[in-house]
């Protein structure tokens, strides 16, 4: 028997219709090399049968408890269907970049199934103008719900059904089979006790908690009374929120990207000497907000902030499911123009964003906290959470922008025979942060993408544009240096 801890139930407690909490991984392959070979919709499937054992909850379900007393428990789905889960569709003709983008947008908006296992996978094929991909290509669109796993250990999962060589013949089926205890969650009475004691015990520890972290909750709680009382003195009569990413958020999501060098990106950071792949990410997505608020007339003195996912795992844990990340909050720098000179600020102001020590430290006072929260208080912030004046509202809006951060291995990968070209993955959004970016590195490529409400971002092609603008700011500024030292 195993119950959700508090950072996975908050994922579920905050599933809405308008605020779906699951993640997406979207894999894009190249099968012309198979010639006449080329991968079926059956392989990718008995491929994935014979390797869906490795992680148990992809057969198990979520058991809310009675009035949300207690936290939920993962439960075997005895009725489980495979094919319920593992789905099969193409794109129309001809087959574009942007007409995957409104299908994966369309996918991504849906709401999983609540009452099975919290995932599914679609394999879409008829990828046939996709620029940089040859005709007949494919992708592979795997949604779960974040109270599952974060978007590491999902990558990890999914990257485990891949192999280092074209050759077939490494994907066949393995006879091993990873046994688990049955799962089964106590009966309702059994669920409101256990839910009545330890809801006493988290509220002892809380209260003892908050005694030992008084300094940490002090500076949070004033710069959040600072925040609104600025916002009371500036903001807007009609009360509308100052941002349009922090508005409330709908049930629709828009989707885009592209693929880039990765050369570009490697040698853009190696302009500031101790810069991360991470800082050069974090400038160019800044970059390309301003750019779209600018062409809306709505950039103005407003600073921008990125709120970036870390995670915070240790070396040996990556291999479990649930959540382990911490969040950094980033300034963007848009007034500084040039990009070495963003790139710097953010930088100093910022030199060690994946130090698993600090971020633990950091982590650690809050998660204490947060992991006694007792499970009614903790449903009710997750009922409110959409709301402008919510709690997690007022945190969240702190950033303008969340990114993400996928590293890929720097040697091809293969599906049975078909090589991965790229890969990226879509957050979910917040009441308060209602655009998020990714940055995935793999092989010689880096995949930068985006997603947003499509009330907040109905134009995702323009942000596509200016997102193109940055990255050719970036192009144009190493090319004039290198002809300057030469």
């Amino acid at each position: 028997m195993y119950q959700v801890d508090s950072e996975d139930a908050n994922f579920l407690f905050l599933e809405k219709v308008e605020s779906p909490t699951h993640i997406s991984l979207i894999y894009l392959y190249d099968q012309s090399s198979l010639g006449e070979e080329t991968v079926r919709f059956t392989h990718i499937r008995e491929h994935l049968r014979n390797r869906i054992n490795s992680a148990p909850v992809f057969c198990q379900k979520v058991q809310r408890t009675p009035a949300d007393i207690d936290y939920p428990y993962w439960v075997d789905d005895e009725k489980f269907d495979l094919d319920f889960h593992v789905r099969h569709l193409a794109l129309p003709k001809p087959g574009d970049w942007r007409q995957f983008c409104i299908q994966v947008s369309r996918l991504h908006s849906r709401p999983l199934d609540m009452s099975r296992p919290l995932w599914e996978l679609y394999v879409i094929e008829g990828l046939d103008k996709v620029e940089g991909f040859p005709p007949d290509s494919f992708a592979i669109y795997f949604k779960v719900h974040h109270c599952a796993m974060d978007e590491f250990t999902a990558q990890e999962l999914l990257q485990s059904l891949h192999a280092n060589t074209p050759n077939t013949r490494q994907h066949e089926a393995s006879d091993q089979h990873i046994a688990h205890l049955p799962s089964i969650a106590p009966p309702p009475a059994e669920m409101v006790i256990r839910g009545l004691l330890n809801n006493s015990v988290r509220t002892l520890r809380l209260l003892l908690q908050s005694a030992s972290n008084f300094r940490t909750l002090s500076k949070i709680a004033t710069r959040l009374s600072i925040r609104m009382a600025r916002d009371a003195v500036e903001g807007d009569p009609s009360g509308r929120p100052a941002s349009r990413f922090a508005a409330p958020l709908s049930s629709a999501r828009v989707f885009e990207g592209g693929f880039y060098r990765r050369k570009l990106l490697e040698d853009y950071r190696q302009l500031v000497p101790g810069a991360s792949i991470t800082h050069a990410a974090l400038a160019i997505s800044g970059e390309a907000m301003r750019l779209y608020l600018d062409k809306h007339g709505e950039m103005g003195d407003t600073p921008l902030t990125a709120l970036l996912e870390v995670n915070v795992r240790n070396a040996g844990a990556h291999a479990l499911v649930g959540n382990r990340i911490a969040i950094n909050q980033v300034e963007l720098h848009p007034s500084i123009i040039y990009p070495e000179g963003r790139l710097q600020a953010i930088y100093s102001a910022n030199r060690e964003l994946h130090s698993v020590e600090n971020e633990e430290l950091t982590s650690f006072r809050l998660r204490s906290l947060y992991e006694n929260l007792p499970a009614p208080l903790l449903a009710w912030l997750g009922r409110n959470a959409n709301r402008q004046n919510s709690l997690n509202h007022r945190i969240l809006e702190g950033g303008n922008l969340g990114l993400a951060e996928l590293q890929g291995g720097d040697n091809p990968l293969y599906l049975l025979g078909a090589e991965l070209r790229g890969f990226t993955s879509i957050s979910p959004l917040y009441s308060g942060c209602g655009l998020m970016f990714c940055v995935s590195t793999y092989a010689d490529s880096f995949g930068l993408a985006f997603t947003s409400d499509r009330d907040m971002m109905p134009d995702p092609e323009l942000m596509r544009a200016c997102l193109d603008q940055a990255v050719e700011q970036v192009e144009s500024y190493l090319a004039s240096k290198k002809k300057r030292v030469a």
